[in-house]
């Protein structure tokens, strides 16, 4: 390899790493602490959790399994078995769920509209929305 190979090589290393601490500085930068947490089971909410204090709010009681209000555990019902959810530190996480390579487990901890925690082998996806109690205008409606 000539030099100019390895200028190059060491220059895409660096524009990497730049952006990779870009985007995790943003993805960070958008977590809430005042949100909502909604669960959806086959595209129908069931379940809301607020990240304020891990208060929740139940849509639908057939999906809800149980509710264990000492530890912030949330049960729910999905197609290959319970979901449980737990909340700690205004965010939300599955724990344990039933599917070949149990991907919601390892998604961990999500308090960010950009990051959902999907479980689609049990068709249940939790979605962050931001508090909208808030009746300030922004810029764009005045």
């Amino acid at each position: 390899m000539k030099k100019s190979d390895y200028i190059l090589l060491i220059s895409i290393a660096v524009i990497s790493l730049f952006a990779y601490f870009l985007m995790r500085q943003f993805l960070g930068s958008t977590n809430l602490e005042d949100g909502t947490a909604i669960v959806l089971y086959k595209d129908s909410p069931i379940l809301e959790i607020y990240l304020i204090d891990g208060t929740y709010e139940i849509i639908d009681n057939d999906g809800v399994v149980s509710i264990d209000e000492e530890n912030y555990l949330y049960i729910v019902s999905g197609v290959n078995g319970d979901v449980v959810i737990e909340y700690k530190d205004n965010q939300v996480r599955v724990i344990d769920e039933i599917s070949p390579k149990h991907i919601c487990q390892v998604q961990g901890w999500s308090s960010s509209p950009l990051t959902p925690i999907t479980c689609l082998p049990n068709n249940v996806v939790i979605i962050i929305e931001a508090d909208k109690s808030d009746d300030d205008p922004d810029d764009i409606t005045g």
